[in-house]
């Protein structure tokens, strides 16, 4: 069996329909009580929460004595679709939540960190549109995110990167090799926690990816094409992403790095001109 439908068949959702909506929920079997669950279908007007990221989804930090029935820090990201496009193309798809949620069970699967999904709830309402989008984690209190590292050349941590990566790569690799594509794999969605002991890595904004039964070369390389790395970062990453063939496959990234550098190029462009 795939890993896809594995995955898939565990997913064990509680949908309620009434006449003009319907509402989806999950629960982590290790968090389902009474009371968290009217927490999270009263989700919309719980305000006790500290928002710590508010720039097109919303991300809520709530502490453990604000959240009745379980006793741990949860994160809960709100996805808000603002484009008419969106609105219109997730009427027919997953939601964000509901990728996120299949997403970081896969990783888990394939033993991968990413904050550990504790519930999700959305509704929709006439011909499918969202009305709402929630996904609940864990609260991960890391030390750093990657990508403030990698930006700052004087950064205390920026010569430690090289240490870390052959295990980020290892990572990576297994997440392909799984069929699991992440589609947004760059610094700023890697958690860099306990660095002063074994560093742990967690890969998190997870709603644009996807798994997928196999995952050619292409599909691997173009989601590497993200991540940023000096010269030599890159040759350290690949020889133990690819140890029997890596420099081939470092070209590879290279040449779709280099394609998606054009293409956001003539993507800016071309908003330039519809703003004039």
């Amino acid at each position: 069996m795939s890993l896809k439908l594995e995955i898939g068949n565990k997913v064990d959702y509680i949908r309620e329909e009434t006449s003009n909506d319907n509402q989806l929920l999950w629960i982590n079997e290790g968090f389902e009580n009474r009371d968290f669950r009217r927490f999270i279908e009263e989700i919309e007007i719980q305000k006790d929460g500290e928002k710590i990221y508010d720039v097109r989804n919303a991300l809520i930090h709530f502490q453990a004595d604000d959240i009745p029935g379980i006793n741990e820090d949860i994160i809960i990201k709100k996805f808000n679709l603002t484009r008419r496009y969106d609105k219109l193309r997730f009427c027919f798809l997953d939601s964000k939540a509901v990728r996120s949620l299949k997403l970081a069970l896969a990783l888990e699967e394939v033993g991968l960190r990413t904050p550990k999904p504790i519930a999700l709830l959305e509704r929709r309402g006439r011909f499918n549109k969202i009305i709402y989008s929630y996904f609940i984690t864990e609260y991960i209190d890391y030390d750093y995110n990657l990508l403030d590292i990698l930006k700052d050349d004087n950064h205390p941590l920026r010569n430690k990167v090289k240490d870390w990566l052959p295990q980020i790569a290892k990572d990576i690799k297994g997440m392909h090799d799984a069929g699991i594509v992440h589609n947004d794999l760059h610094a700023g969605n890697i958690l860099v926690k306990d660095i002063d002991k074994s560093p742990k890595f967690y890969y998190i904004d997870l709603n644009r990816g996807r798994i997928k039964n196999n995952l050619d070369i292409k599909s691997r390389m173009k989601d590497l094409a993200r991540f940023k790395l000096t010269e030599d970062e890159q040759r350290i990453f690949m020889k133990y992403y690819a140890p029997q063939e890596y420099q081939r496959i470092l070209s590879l990234m290279i040449k779709h790095r280099d394609k998606r550098k054009k293409f956001l190029y003539w993507k800016r462009q071309i908003k330039q001109l519809f703003k004039k």
